[in-house]
């Protein structure tokens, strides 16, 4: 029995990270992304922002006796439930002597193309998950996994819910075979929580770790996607903010201001690469007139860090007005940007302009969010907004069968969670 009554939270948690560890039972967790800025314009070389979401994916590993691998996952459009022999698996795809977990890549061609015909899974989410076993397992392990998933984000609505899937798969696998860039550092092997996740008490891990974590998801994003930008799987593993141009790259954004965003889904599927090529082609017909959109769109990302930074500049110095400056500015470029999106670049849609006015008719500012042409739309939740005027805002949208959801931004990357029985 525990005799520490002075510090018992503490406690608990060192209860649980032990517990879990003596179970061998791995739980991350991983948020989702929305882009705040820069949508389209990024693709011609200009700014764009992207952000984390509260909204997370989960997910399990756990030890099992005897050689069979399990993958459960409930949650996908269609649900898969699959046991397999890790013997056979291995006997099919073995690993080669020289292939090093340390070093990020995608398998060959021809046995990408025999996994993915072997996993049977059109979402290839199975074949991500093999893809990581085969790749980060020691050379003959015969022990046997369950895979179990679990997930705040909607599937294809452009918030980075595979991306999120393959931050947790890697960071997973890379903990359950001790694959450690740092070696092993105490951040990355403590038994003691060191931070909360959504309430919840574990760990981050070390930057060293969290790079090789984003390099194996990027390869995992790849198999789902093709040709990612790299974009998602940043965010989700890093957390925060970053900022992205084709040139420089992405930026990690180390603080945000809490903002708290409504995220609604207009349930119209769009193209993304359809979107994407008509919006290329209208700046190569008309470039005197695009080049000045694409470039207030970049000039708008810029000005958001910029507010950001003095947000935080005034905070700092006790200004009672830091808050409504940064909100009266934020709610000025949403408008801006969704205005030269659908009207400049011509990637808007009929719901995304009504999901602005219904949020305007109680002074709440939205823009597209992703692809545009459908998809999703992000409303900034004023400062000082009741519980009862965002109740009123989300009604009013599924009023108009719009799926809405409530979410932070700016929150951690992937975590590990210590209590093992978290979510799943």
């Amino acid at each position: 029995e525990c005799k520490c009554l002075s510090n018992l939270l503490t406690c608990r948690l060192l209860c649980w990270r032990r517990v879990s560890s003596m179970a061998g039972i791995i739980t991350v967790s991983a948020p989702g992304k929305v882009i705040l800025t820069g949508e389209h314009a990024v693709v011609l070389g200009k700014q764009s922002i992207a952000t984390s979401l509260s909204l997370r994916t989960h997910v399990k590993i756990i030890p099992e006796e005897g050689n069979i691998f399990h993958i459960s996952l409930p949650d996908l459009p269609v649900p898969l439930n699959r046991s397999l022999s890790i013997s056979t698996i291995f006997s099919l795809f073995p690993r080669a002597a020289n292939q090093s977990p340390m070093i990020p890549e995608l398998l060959n061609e021809e046995t990408l193309i025999r996994l993915i015909e072997f996993a049977k899974d059109e979402t290839k989410a199975s074949v991500a998950i093999l893809f990581y076993l085969i790749s980060l397992s020691p050379v003959g392990m015969q022990k046997g996994y369950r895979i179990e998933l679990k997930s705040d984000l909607p599937l294809g609505a452009g918030l980075g819910s595979s991306a999120a899937f393959n931050v947790c798969l890697a960071a997973g696998f890379l903990s359950a075979f001790k694959v450690y860039a740092c070696g092993g550092c105490a951040q990355c092997t403590s038994l003691s929580p060191t931070s909360l996740c959504n309430g919840h008490p574990g760990f981050i891990p070390c930057s060293k770790q969290a790079t090789l974590i984003n390099q194996w998801a990027f390869q995992g994003e790849k198999i789902m996607h093709g040709n990612p930008s790299g974009i998602d799987n940043a965010v989700s593993t890093f957390g925060h903010a970053l900022s992205f141009t084709r040139k420089d790259g992405y930026r990690l954004i180390s603080r945000i201001p809490p903002l708290r965003i409504l995220i609604t889904d207009t349930k119209v599927s769009r193209q993304t690469k359809k979107l994407v090529e008509s919006m290329v082609q209208r700046s190569k017909d008309h470039p005197a007139v695009i080049e000045p959109v694409l470039s207030l769109i970049h000039t708008i990302s810029d000005e958001c860090l910029k507010a950001f930074e003095t947000f935080f500049e005034q905070y700092a110095r006790g200004d009672p007005q830091a808050y409504t400056n940064l909100y009266k500015y934020l709610e000025l470029m949403i408008d801006l940007n969704h205005h030269l999106l659908t009207g400049g670049l011509g990637v808007g849609h009929n719901t995304l302009d009504e999901i602005c006015r219904l949020t305007l008719m109680s002074g709440f500012h939205s823009k597209l969010t992703g692809a545009g042409g459908g998809g999703c739309a992000i409303t900034l939740i004023p400062y000082g907004a009741t519980d009862e005027e965002i109740k009123e805002v989300k009604l009013r949208l599924e009023h108009h069968k719009y799926s809405c959801w409530e979410a932070a931004i700016g929150v951690p990357g992937v975590f590990f969670h210590t209590h093992p029985s978290s979510h799943l």
